[in-house]
């Protein structure tokens, strides 16, 4: 089933990003928000993962269950990986709309943090020789961290950010249908990569 939910999340992002519809938007391209089709799965994706570091990192601290660990250290690596490509996806929209791929606005610096973070949470766990200390500080680590994700998300509304002052067009009926879809699969493809590591 992985296999097939793979090759379906990569050809409807490659149709969706070159063919794929996109609001009337006079201000600048809009082809440009096609990138959306990206971002916003890989993005989602991202928080979905951190959020599960948080939970089961705070079970395994609770219950010490090796599986917890393993789902919090799988969730870890997986949302690094989608932070990774949603912070690439926002520096390309970013050029288009605000003519520079990097500005330290808020939302884009919080991100950034809270992708850092999360890195060192990988950096910590594999610097232990411990097993058993190891997970413990990873588990304490994995609470900590998700500070950074609230204010991920919160940023864009809190602090004066260029977020906000893009218009909000309505994206239309088609684009949502897409995007809804692409959200959908890149989310199972998510969950199914997540069971395949924690079986191994």
């Amino acid at each position: 089933m992985l296999p097939i939910i793979l090759v379906i999340d990569i050809a409807t992002a490659v149709y969706a990003a070159f063919f794929g519809p996109y609001p009337s938007i006079s201000l600048f391209d809009p082809t440009s928000y096609r990138i959306l089709y990206l971002h916003v799965p890989l993005a989602w994706n991202m928080y979905f993962a951190f959020t599960l570091t948080f939970v089961f990192s705070l079970l395994y601290l609770i219950k010490s269950n090796q599986k917890h660990d393993l789902i919090a250290y799988y969730s870890t690596v997986l949302g690094t990986l989608y932070g990774l490509g949603a912070v690439i996806c926002g520096m390309l929209w970013a050029k288009e709309v605000w003519n520079s791929y990097w500005s330290w606005d808020p939302r884009q610096t919080a991100t950034l943090i809270a992708l850092l973070a999360y890195t060192a949470y990988i950096s910590l766990r594999k610097s232990i020789p411990d097993i058993e200390r190891s997970r413990v500080v990873s588990a304490v680590f994995g609470v900590s961290a998700y500070v950074t994700i609230p204010l991920s998300y919160l940023s864009a509304v809190t602090f004066r950010s260029l977020h906000t002052q893009i218009p909000q067009q309505p994206l239309g009926f088609e684009v949502l249908i897409l995007l809804g879809f692409r959200v959908v699969i890149s989310f199972a493809l998510f969950l199914m990569i997540l069971r395949e590591g924690i079986k191994h």
